[in-house]
């Protein structure tokens, strides 16, 4: 694999498709928040169980992400793209013409072990593009997409679920991703590496524990995710039992929180490029710590979760890109896609067992969700570990 360089009208059509299946993948993921108690109800999920609907997603992904890491170093990134995106089209699909429960688990669980390493393979891909600040940017913007979700994705996602039906965002996703394949298939084609074999490769892939400063990488992942976890899985049943709110008010709530990413991201690209990296992780991780706990204290008042969501998101924002960049420079590029495949399993790991943790936590009592603070106090926690952790990375040579 190489780096090239580019005109900035060569990099826009570059990160334009990636960027979009990228955003396409994370609504995916984010709108069956709003919409669980939608699908809950159709499909027969019971309301306790709803979290479960978003935490297996992430939990296929990571299984998936192990699996197919050495592929994509292998065959290249364009044709690994490829196959995804047609497998997550056909999830897609399956969970739009899902009647039971356990179909919709079926597809949720397909929908995680095809969408949800798309992004790391996006990111390799760009990383093995662009150097530098050029790097830097081109890292930033296809991260953007994430904010961006929450933005336009979840709300409009939301409304289209009430006044239509929940099934309809799923054939929407589905749809566009295969025309966006059509255009990554144009994307130039940078070669995998094939002179080792596929068991090699895997051990390659395991072996990046043996490095401190990866092990430290990873475990500063886990804690950005494990506590925030947690609780976005019961956003739509807690707000929906204990605030009134409807499915386009709670998919309003997220573009409240996809706002204040969009501002995180564009402040921590500013700050990134003046060499401040492990201090946005650190900086944003208190920010999301403190407002996390407020928020499921419901020391809010209602009319202020949404405000309460763009702090959240803003904190969480400013963390993403100082920790992709801080990853991309740790190895070869001969390995930079399973390292990014492993932080990919880390993260989609922290945040399935997310779900499965806080859910013991959870019950309804006279109508109302149970529970939500101590997830609070968790996230909190865990998140104020993340300072102490970057800065003994950041010593290690």
């Amino acid at each position: 694999m190489h780096s090239q360089k580019n005109t900035p009208n060569t990099k826009s059509i570059f990160i334009l498709p990636l960027f979009v299946i990228a955003f396409l993948v994370q609504a995916d993921y984010l709108i069956m928040v709003p919409l669980s108690m939608k699908v809950a109800n159709a499909t027969g999920v019971s309301l306790t169980h709803t979290g479960l609907l978003i935490s297996i997603y992430p939990i296929a992904a990571a299984v998936s992400a192990f699996f197919f890491a050495p592929f994509s170093d292998r065959i290249g990134r364009k044709k690994m793209l490829t196959y995804l995106i047609i497998g997550f089209c056909f999830s897609s699909l399956g969970c739009a013409f899902s009647y039971s429960a356990e179909h919709i688990f079926l597809f949720r669980i397909l929908s995680g072990v095809f969408g949800g390493i798309i992004i790391p393979n996006a990111l390799a891909f760009v990383s093995d593009t662009f150097e530098g600040k050029q790097k830097i940017r081109s890292l930033s913007t296809l991260i953007l997409s994430f904010p961006v979700a929450s933005v336009l994705g979840v709300p409009l996602g939301a409304w289209i679920g009430d006044a239509f039906s929940w099934r309809t965002p799923f054939i929407f996703i589905a749809i566009v991703s295969l025309i966006i394949g059509l255009f990554i298939l144009k994307l130039p084609t940078i070669k995998g590496y094939q002179e080792d074999n596929i068991y090699e490769q895997y051990r390659e892939l395991l072996a990046l524990w043996y490095d401190n400063k990866n092990r430290s990488v990873f475990a500063v992942q886990f804690l950005m995710l494990i506590g925030l976890f947690g609780f976005i899985p019961q956003i739509s049943t807690w707000l929906t039992l204990n605030f009134q709110m409807s499915t386009t008010e709670i998919g309003f709530c997220f573009m409240q929180g996809g706002i204040g990413a969009i501002l995180g991201n564009i402040t921590a690209r500013h700050l990134l490029q003046r060499g401040h990296d492990t201090s946005l992780i650190s900086m944003g991780s208190f920010v999301m710590a403190v407002t996390l706990l407020l928020v499921t204290m419901e020391l809010l008042h209602p009319s202020l979760i949404g405000l309460g969501f763009a702090f959240c998101m803003f904190g969480g924002a400013l963390r993403m890109p100082a920790h992709q960049v801080i990853l991309s420079d740790l190895v070869s590029i001969k390995l930079r896609g399973r390292l990014l495949s492993m932080n990919m399993i880390v993260a989609n790991i922290s945040m399935g067992l997310g779900g499965l943790w806080s859910y013991p936590l959870l019950s309804v009592e006279s109508g109302l969700l149970v529970g939500m603070e101590q997830i609070g106090w968790v996230s909190f926690i865990t998140l104020c570990f993340i300072p102490i952790l970057i800065h003994q990375t950041k010593k290690r040579p």
